[in-house]
């Protein structure tokens, strides 16, 4: 074997070595902080895998969905959850994937979320749910709603996405993408990156929250926690979302759209008007309320008041 041969293997072997030593310190260091809780939770077992969720309060039931995302998790509707369990029954939910919940090395995709939602609502709320779900996690409500007409009363849609994007489908490109994520050490390498302490602040710094003061330790923790939690296997979602098979052409459900449905907008995300407009323009009958000094997830920036619009949504 040639020298230049050894040693370009040499540098390969010491190359992955790394990557994979430091996705072994990422491991260990993941959930060091604890910041995501089960004391009080409780798993639903699903085909693909064991659900967490929480269930607080007495009263009529709510659903609080997070966003699509491999580092959110329930604990985004904590401060909301706490407040409207004053007069209902709150169930946040950790999706597949995501937060408390196991992370199969699955496609995923939106039906899949329409399933899980809906026999969630059917298997352990057992009634007809009002229902809030944040981003990307909206798709997956409306087509739900489509599918079982009796499954929700009232929908609250918080920033969704816009419709365009929505549209948007896997290609050569976006395939091979998720491919190099889905790989066992490099993959994991790159997407352990990505989600670092750095990227993590610098997201909500520029997309979750409008106001930096209001950015705490334990949001930060919790979504970092919840990315790499299960040895990053958080990945396979990311991988999923990149490459669009997470995505649904919502617009002739949205269209058809039967229910009450309201839009909380946030102001400070720039060109969200543009994008609930045209949800609105689809559908007449839904219900826009702006709602200032917020970008992505105002349950985390502005939890008074988004219960508040919330609790004013479902009782009237």
């Amino acid at each position: 074997m040639k020298k230049s041969t050894k040693n370009l293997l040499f540098l390969t072997s010491a190359v992955i070595a790394g990557m994979h030593i430091y996705n072994r310190v990422v491991d260990s260091n993941a959930e060091r902080k604890n910041a995501l809780k089960v004391d009080n939770g409780h798993y639903y077992k699903w085909k693909e895998g064991n659900i967490f969720y929480t269930k607080t309060g007495t009263g009529k039931p709510i659903l609080l969905i997070h966003d699509t995302d491999s580092g959110a998790s329930g604990e985004e509707w904590a401060k909301v959850a706490k407040k409207l369990a004053k007069n209902n029954t709150i169930y946040t939910i950790d999706l597949l994937g995501c937060g408390r919940s196991d992370k199969p090395s699955i496609q995923y995709t939106s039906y899949m979320y329409v399933q899980i939602i809906t026999a969630f609502v059917d298997d352990v709320i057992g009634k007809p749910v009002n229902v809030a779900a944040t981003n990307l996690s909206t798709a997956p409500v409306i087509m739900a709603n489509a599918l079982s007409k009796d499954l929700f009363n009232k929908i609250i849609l918080i920033n969704p996405v816009s419709l365009q994007q929505l549209k948007c489908i896997p290609d050569k490109s976006t395939k091979f993408k998720q491919n190099i994520i889905n790989l066992p050490i490099v993959g994991t390498f790159i997407y352990n990156k990505l989600m670092s302490p750095i990227k993590v602040d610098l997201l909500f710094r520029n997309k979750f929250i409008s106001r930096s003061q209001l950015i705490s330790d334990n949001m930060k923790d919790a979504y970092y926690e919840s990315a790499h939690k299960g040895q990053s296997r958080g990945k396979y979602l990311y991988s999923s979302i990149l490459s669009n098979y997470i995505n649904t052409n919502i617009a002739p459900a949205l269209k058809n759209l039967d229910k009450d449905v309201s839009i909380i907008a946030s102001t400070g995300i720039k060109n969200n008007m543009d994008v609930i407009n045209n949800y609105h323009k689809l559908n007449s009958k839904c219900d826009i309320i702006h709602i200032a000094n917020a970008k992505l997830y105002p349950q985390l920036e502005l939890p008074e008041k988004t219960a508040s619009i919330i609790k004013k949504i479902v009782t009237n």
